[in-house]
């Protein structure tokens, strides 16, 4: 049988592609209509089978509802609940706060004292400031010469939240991936552990390095390396220890590491700074985690301190969709709200009482909150309490602009990178797109730069029968309703720039 090659096979996906978008496009949208009509013409002429497509539409300054289908119908709303959570982390912990960690020495006690950071040590943010996770390890040991002797023990203080680190909601089998991370009152390096993997002799186990190096850490290399056919390397890790296991097939050698979730992020983080003093000649430490209800370490010099503003919270969390941001962000709001150690159900009901006094009961009462990330497929809102969040954010003078400028610009940062290509904006797009199973939502704002002028959308699809609808067309017809909204407001901007020039 004749196997198609790489370029004819990627030359039919990209004509494919280019055909779905084509026939959304091509929707005979008159102009003048009303865009309530135009939306409801491209949704009548793209073929989504069983799908559930809820819109709505809202002019911010005006607080009209230009378009509304389906906007009071219950929707799963996959990683568009990230606006929820970071938009009441604005409103409840103010544009000013910051998570802060501290080293502090008491004799030969070293304490590591945790605020729910999920910034603590990211890759991600380290590489922008050209340091890696061994320079913050070293700034540390180097502190902590500096201060005395040798160290009998490292406490890991993440009693600022309880020990339920995964939602019971979360898929049971994807625990291990990074998206499904841990979340702690001491996070570090995203709670992940990046498995680096290059080719041996064929037959032969890949070699792996991980990083941060963490030489306890029990690894089982079952993968071998081959000279034929494709990587299919994976690790698996069960769900309450930290034995990981590499499973599969590697031709070549890596050009990214699979990040791997650890268990019990407070232990191996301390685990990996008692190590670091090990090498540098600091003691041998034994390492203790202060959990939720312990009695805490007690005060000592601090020696060092981490700060992350909430402004760099939110840009992580809502431009790369990280989940472990919002779940953080979800766990401190329940710990600032009620003084006790932060928990997903204490930070959803905070979340559910912004909502509240923000847009009223009705649509508080039609919000579901399980988790903070959207990963759970137990949250639930509505595309009018979505739309409604999203322009009463824009109009809080504390909270507006910080809101709207943690957003991915479309077509240029982050998950929404290589979204809206080939689309001639006029406008600015800043949203927030969703995908799960049978799931895919974009939410956020159309921005007129010229008048200021702003509306915001929530396009959320559920049910998606996956076999049949690619998940390519839900994406095509979710740009095509944002490039009609980007029509529209540029109409607006055109009218009155003509009623100024008559003198109007």
């Amino acid at each position: 049988m004749r196997t198609v090659g790489a370029h004819q096979r990627w030359t039919w996906i990209a004509a494919v592609f280019a055909a779905v978008l084509a026939a959304v496009l091509a929707a005979p949208v008159a102009v003048g209509q009303s865009l309530d009509t135009q939306i409801e013409v491209l949704l009548a002429h793209t073929p989504l089978g069983e799908a559930r497509v809820g819109v709505s539409v809202i002019d911010v300054q005006t607080g009209d509802t230009l378009a509304a289908i389906r906007d009071g119908e219950a929707f799963i709303p996959a990683s568009n609940m990230k606006l929820l959570t970071t938009g009441a982390a604005l409103l409840v912990l103010g544009e000013s706060f910051e998570f802060r960690t501290t080293l502090e020495r008491a004799g030969g006690t070293l304490a590591l004292r945790g605020s729910g950071d999920p910034a603590l040590a990211d890759p991600a943010l380290l590489e922008e400031m050209g340091l890696g996770v061994e320079d913050l390890l070293g700034r540390w040991v180097d502190a902590v010469r500096r201060s005395g002797g040798p160290v009998d023990e490292v406490v890991v203080d993440a009693s600022v939240f309880d020990d339920r680190f995964v939602h019971p909601s979360w898929p049971a089998d994807q625990l291990n991936r990074w998206y499904a991370a841990e979340v702690a009152g001491l996070n570090f390096y995203t709670n992940v552990v990046s498995f680096y993997l290059a080719r041996d002799q064929p037959g032969q186990p890949p070699r792996v390095t991980l990083e941060p190096s963490a030489p306890w850490l029990r690894v089982r290399n079952r993968a071998r390396t081959v000279d034929r056919g494709q990587n299919t390397v994976w690790v698996a890790r069960p769900a309450t220890s930290n034995e990981m296991t590499v499973f599969g097939a590697l031709r070549h050698t890596l050009a990214e590491p699979i990040p791997v979730a650890v268990h019990d992020p407070p232990m191996v983080a301390g685990r990996l700074l008692a190590d670091r003093l090990a090498r540098a000649g600091l003691g041998e430490p034994a390492v203790r985690v202060v959990r939720a209800g312990d009695a805490p370490p007690a005060p000592g010099e601090t020696i060092a301190v981490v700060r992350s503003p909430i402004s760099t919270v939110l840009r992580r969390c809502n431009v790369d969709s990280q989940n472990l941001y919002a779940e953080a962000l979800l766990k401190r709001l329940g710990r600032e709200v009620t003084g006790r150690a932060g928990a997903f159900e204490t930070g959803a009901a905070v979340v559910r009482m912004t909502i509240e006094e923000t847009l009223g009961p009705a649509d508080a009462a039609a919000t579901v909150i399980a988790d903070g990330s959207g990963l759970s497929r137990d949250n639930r809102v509505t595309p009018g309490a979505m739309a409604r969040w999203l322009a009463r954010l824009a109009q809080d003078e504390r909270a507006g602009d910080a809101f709207i400028e943690s957003l991915p610009i479309a077509g240029d940062e982050g998950t929404l990178a290589s979204r809206f290509r080939g689309m001639d904006l006029a406008g600015v797009v800043r949203a927030k797109s969703g995908y799960i199973s049978r799931v895919s939502c974009l939410s956020g704002y159309v921005l007129d730069a010229d008048t200021g002028r702003a509306v915001v959308f929530s396009v959320l699809v559920n049910d998606i029968p996956q076999h049949r609808v690619p998940i390519s067309r839900v994406k095509a017809l979710q740009e095509s309703i944002v490039q009609v909204i980007d029509g529209w407001l540029a109409e607006q901007g055109a009218a009155v720039a003509d009623a100024d020039a008559l003198g109007g």
